[in-house]
């Protein structure tokens, strides 16, 4: 980045456009600017606008497939050929994606004030570390080229598999105004749900990077401290990469209490979508049919499910693990000054505060985004789809045995009116 560039320029340089994603999708009311032009702030035209945006989403899709299915000819195109339990697992993912939209709507709305105090503590914290450490040089291309194009290709990628997938399934020719506004409304609406997703991302990987930038200064004030020379430079700077990992600990806290309970929300959405996805897919190839392309656009959605739930719950895990560097690194503060009083004592209250203060990247309220959770869900999943796949397995018996049963008896002639005896 170029060195007339403030920090707050390049938070706005590396966010905004998501942030601007987020508003035009709907999913909040307010805009981000840097804070000379007033930070984030939302309008009654911003509200206005978001309104419009959920209503034509909700609705436009709700709409659209409840106007098809009272129709019988575009009923009987779309969901004519597929099992009952295919037809309640489409209807499911039809209210489930609705539903998920509005929780986030909902969740984001009524953390609005936190979320606007969030994104003005991130843009002011980069400011202050310049300020107290002019050598600091922020590469914001990297963490652009990261979030922005990242986010654009996998948006792409939703928009592009919504699509096809709603267009292949609707196998009618008729009723196209229905059809592209289902195709639309679906689109927005799984995009919206990925897209909440890799801000979260980006944030978090905004708290783990400034942790490790902590480390960085740490280890260098260390390594040019001299114990028989001037200290007083040195044990303020120190004190404020104290500080600085306090701040850290803060934006952590806040992050859960904006983003937890969507994080929570997309991923049982997640959970339902890619066991329900994958036993369809199951189903399809048990049933040795012919292989249909709607079934390759499951899966490519179920692949870009998996690659968020991944990259959500390692982000996660590196961020953790860098906080966890980051205060083991500053508890080492008194050994490198074994004689100053002051500094024990210091160190005492910070680990008194760690105590106290023990934030990692939560879904929800209380369970930890690290790894461990690609497990729990994958788990789950796979424990769901072999249940059904038992239950596929069993009533294929049944067919069978009645198929059985049907073939034991035969008939060799007509038969006559039924008479009574005496």
């Amino acid at each position: 980045m170029k060195n007339r560039k403030t920090s707050s320029d390049g938070f706005i340089y590396c966010y905004g456009n998501l942030y601007s994603l987020l508003f035009y999708w709907g999913l909040v009311t307010f805009r981000v600017h840097t804070q000379s032009d007033g930070g984030a702030a939302s309008s009654p035209m911003s509200v206005l606008y978001a309104v419009c945006v959920r209503v034509f989403a909700v609705f436009g899709y709700l709409g659209s497939v409840l106007f098809k299915l009272k129709d019988e000819q575009m009923a009987t195109a779309m969901l004519g050929h597929l099992t009952p339990v295919v037809k309640m697992i489409i209807m499911w993912e039809c209210l489930s994606c609705t539903i998920t939209y509005v929780e986030y709507c909902i969740s984001l709305d009524a953390k609005r004030r936190r979320h606007v105090k969030l994104l003005t503590n991130m843009q002011g914290f980069d400011l202050d570390i310049s300020v107290e450490f002019p050598s600091v040089r922020w590469h914001y291309q990297r963490q652009r080229f990261k979030y922005w194009y990242g986010t654009v290709i996998v948006t792409i990628c939703f928009f592009s598999f919504s699509l096809s997938l709603i267009f292949d399934i609707a196998r009618c020719t008729c009723g196209i105004a229905s059809t592209l506004l289902m195709a639309g409304s679906y689109t927005l609406l799984t995009s919206s749900l990925g897209l909440v997703g890799f801000v979260h991302i980006g944030i978090m990987d905004f708290v783990r990077l400034r942790l490790r930038l902590i480390q960085k200064l740490l280890q260098h004030e260390y390594a040019d401290s001299n114990p028989l020379g001037p200290q007083e430079t040195v044990h303020r700077k120190i004190a404020k990469l104290f500080e600085f990992s306090k701040r850290c600990s803060h934006l952590l806290s806040e992050l859960n209490g904006v983003f937890g309970f969507a994080a929570a929300a997309g991923f049982f959405y997640e959970f339902t979508l890619m066991t329900c996805f994958v036993y369809v897919v199951c189903q399809k190839v048990l049933a040795s049919e012919a292989w249909d392309m709607e079934y390759t656009f499951m899966l490519l959605h179920v692949t870009l499910h998996t690659y968020k739930l991944v990259i959500t719950s390692t982000y996660g895990y590196l961020l953790q693990r860098e906080k966890r560097n980051c205060l083991h690194l500053l508890g080492l503060y008194a050994q490198y000054f074994p004689q100053q009083l002051l500094v024990r004592r210091q160190v005492e209250d910070f680990q008194h505060w760690r105590m106290h203060n023990r934030q990692a990247a939560l879904i929800g309220r209380s369970m930890p985004l690290n790894v461990s959770t690609i497990f729990m869900v994958y788990n789950g999943m796979a424990n769901y789809v072999i249940i059904l796949v038992q239950l596929l397995f069993q009533q294929q018996q049944i067919k069978e045995r009645q198929r059985a049963m049907g073939s034991d008896v035969e008939i060799v002639g007509p038969m006559g009116p039924t008479t009574h005896m005496d």
